[in-house]
């Protein structure tokens, strides 16, 4: 019986031994993982104020006043009319310039308007014929009152006229390419 006993008290031993040892290598992997996820907290918020930093460099640079030719938006478009447009073709009325791209395809300058498309329609094909330019065959047949495609062509110039109505914002977006 003693013998029994010693041998109950002794397994009770070894099973509340090897329980500590795995309650502790529980809490300690708990430990780990827990301190791991703060070296990842901390990794990902060096990371995120590294990209703010950069973000801010960015943006000082872009408002520079003393480099105001090389001002981009998010977009990276120059903000206003190029010094390069055509001078003998109109800017759209009742509208605001939003700025320009240049490209090897030639310059893309981006408009909106509080006219309606038909309108704007009208008034370039007018002006453009005064201006000496003629319709490219087949691009009055892309055009709507949504929106639409003219392109002109004079001595080896070409313009082209992009834009679409957004009828939620109640403005209509251009956008005039020329090479």
């Amino acid at each position: 019986m003693r013998k029994l006993l010693l041998l109950l008290f002794s397994s009770a031993i070894v099973i509340s031994s090897c329980g500590d040892k795995n309650e502790e290598t529980t809490a300690e992997k708990k430990s780990e993982v827990k301190s791991g996820s703060e070296v990842s907290n901390n990794e990902s918020s060096a990371e995120e104020e590294k990209s703010k930093q950069e973000l801010a460099s960015k943006e000082e640079a872009n408002t520079d006043p003393s480099s105001t030719e090389n001002k981009q938006n998010d977009l990276g478009m120059t903000p206003g009319l190029p010094g390069d447009f055509p001078k003998d073709v109109p800017t759209p009325k009742n509208s605001k310039t939003l700025g320009s791209l240049n490209s090897t395809e030639g310059t893309v300058v981006t408009f909106e308007s509080t006219d309606l498309v038909p309108d704007i329609i009208s008034f370039y094909k007018e002006e453009m014929k005064k201006a000496g330019y003629e319709v490219i065959e087949g691009s009055e047949n892309l055009v709507s009152d949504k929106g639409g495609v003219l392109n002109w062509k004079k001595a080896g110039k070409e313009v082209g006229l992009m834009m679409g109505y957004d009828k939620d914002k109640q403005i209509t977006s251009l956008v005039i390419t020329y090479k």
